[in-house]
């Protein structure tokens, strides 16, 4: 099995601090040396290990050209790669093993060149079959490896299936490309109604997805037989907030034990990769999309066009999983924590976001949201084309018709800039009503600082009504540039301290309790920021 293949369960629940279906698109490195919760290290307390890179294996049986397979005894293993690696991780002892990529049971080259932006690959000959071929007859606990083959570096596939116990690894150079033909997703697939396949989904126990390589979903190219891009039809539905069937790039359900590490996503149709799994480990991936400014016609690209783009949604069920050392910044949310079934016990740590709609929960929470461990994170809304309401930080959204409980979630040593909305915890996220309440209770935000910049800033702490108050705790909050009439509160009981807030919540049914002491070091956020 891959090297982490049982790691989220065999770990148990991370630690929090804190106290006890898919929903369209939203409307509208170092550390500091502050604590996260419970005893973590910080950012900066640990040195990074080994090599940056894991994509090499050695011990090849032989040779091959026009795009065969290899007979391959390498495996690939280090620390860095995609995201941040082990830099940050590495030193962090609240954390698991790192993981390495199992050895390789097959390498298949690859048989044309193409380069985003400039050449879409061709899709006269897919690579679905050797590569769906070459997984299915890969041993447990052994990866297929896709490697360039001198100037060749592309390869193009439609959906394929990750046995149970196989991973795929894409190497140093390596591209896979999504085939831009909607059929082989599904009947309804590239329309305004309908389902898709993901291109890569896992139903099973152990699988993974590695490597030093890029997966693209070319979401900004047309789609064959069209004459519109995967992203031009979702925005296509912007107005009614509808959402288009798209592919994911990445989807598991029921999975048990799933990993992805160093792996570079870009472009995805909609949604990058959505985690239903007990077990789960993201370790040092990197998503950026648009990967490129405009696309092979020359049309221009940004992420605010890039709709439904979310870069990694744990939910339905996600439970007992890690998502860190990584970088991200996409059309969406960045990571969206949907709660429609059970979601509890996830770590969150070490991670950068460009752009994109915020480090969000719901908007589904009807099934429960808890022990969730958010620390170490750094959110640059600088030149990320975002605004309004898609220009948000830490962020709890549901409403109504899909409420439920959001309790013991933690959030600290996180510092942002250039963003509208560095804190906005809502219960009326749309105006769809029913009588599924969302409640939230628990929530901690510690040694968090939102940046100065020519943004105004607005902060949100509300409550549904007098019988779902918001429950949540300021310790260290800075938001700089912030003024009493842009912090708007209702049905809330708001602890501060003991570190100083640079804001007083007011408004109907708000409770103020003031446990502030001592003097307070507002966090510096000190080589927090990283270029994508």
């Amino acid at each position: 099995m891959p090297a982490l293949a049982a790691a989220a369960v065999l770990f148990g629940p991370p630690a929090c601090g804190g106290s006890a279906g898919d929903r369209g698109s939203d409307p509208g490195d170092g550390g500091t040396g502050q604590s996260p919760p419970d005893g973590s290290p910080s950012a900066d307390g640990g040195t990074s290990s080994g090599s940056s890179g894991g994509g090499s294996g050695g011990g090849e049986a032989g040779g091959s050209s026009g795009g065969g397979a290899v007979a391959d005894g390498g495996s690939g293993s280090g620390s860095g790669g995609g995201g941040d690696g082990g830099a940050l991780c590495a030193g962090d002892t609240a954390l698991p093993a790192e993981p390495t990529i199992p050895t390789a049971c097959t390498t298949l080259q690859a048989t044309q060149a193409a380069t985003s932006g400039t050449t879409v690959p061709s899709e006269t000959s897919l690579d679905t079959t050797r590569i769906q071929t070459a997984l299915n007859g890969c041993g447990s606990g052994r990866s297929v490896r896709l490697t360039v083959n001198g100037a060749d570096n592309a390869f193009v596939s439609g959906p394929l299936s990750l046995p149970s116990g196989v991973t795929l690894w894409v190497d140093t150079g390596a591209t896979l490309y999504a085939s831009r033909n909607p059929s082989l997703y599904g009947s309804g697939c590239g329309t305004s109604d309908g389902a898709c396949a993901a291109l890569i989904t896992s139903k099973s126990a152990n699988a993974g997805i590695m490597g030093l390589g890029v997966i693209d979903g070319q979401g900004g190219e047309l789609m064959i037989g069209q004459t519109e891009s995967w992203w031009d039809l979702s925005n296509s539905l912007a107005s009614s907030d509808g959402s288009a069937a798209n592919p994911a790039l990445v989807q598991t359900t029921g999975a048990t034990n799933f990993t992805m590490y160093e792996i570079t996503l870009h472009n995805s149709p909609k949604f990058h990769v959505k985690i239903d799994a007990t077990g789960f480990m993201v370790w040092g991936i990197t998503i950026k999309t648009p990967s490129i400014t405009s696309n092979s016609l020359g049309t221009a690209l940004s992420a605010a066009k890039a709709r439904n783009t979310d870069g990694v949604d744990p939910g339905e069920t996600a439970i007992n999983g890690y998502i860190v050392c990584s970088d991200i910044s996409d059309g969406d949310d960045q990571i969206a924590i949907k709660g429609g079934t059970t979601v509890n016990h996830l770590t969150i740590a070490h991670n950068h976001f460009g752009a994109g709609h915020g480090m969000s929960i719901g908007s589904e929470t009807n099934g429960g949201v808890s022990n969730v461990n958010v620390y170490d994170l750094s959110i640059d809304g600088t030149n990320s084309g975002m605004s309004g309401g898609s220009s948000n930080g830490i962020r709890i959204k549901s409403d109504s018709s899909l409420g439920g409980l959001v309790t013991n979630v933690t959030y600290s040593d996180v510092c942002v800039r250039d963003l509208s909305n560095p804190i906005i915890v809502t219960p009326r996220y749309t105006s769809a009503t029913g009588t599924l309440i969302p409640e939230y209770t628990g929530i901690t935000i510690r040694d968090f600082h939102s940046l100065s910049s020519s943004v105004t800033p607005s902060v949100t702490l509300d409550g549904y009504d007098s019988a779902h108050l918001l429950g949540i705790t300021l310790d260290n909050v800075a938001v700089d540039g912030i003024s009493s009439s842009s912090v708007a509160s209702e049905y809330a009981n708001v602890t501060l301290g003991p570190g100083s807030v640079t804001f007083n919540p007011t408004g109907t049914d708000v409770t103020v309790t003031s446990d502030l002491s001592g003097t307070t070091t507002v966090n510096p956020c000190t080589n927090k920021w990283v270029t994508f």
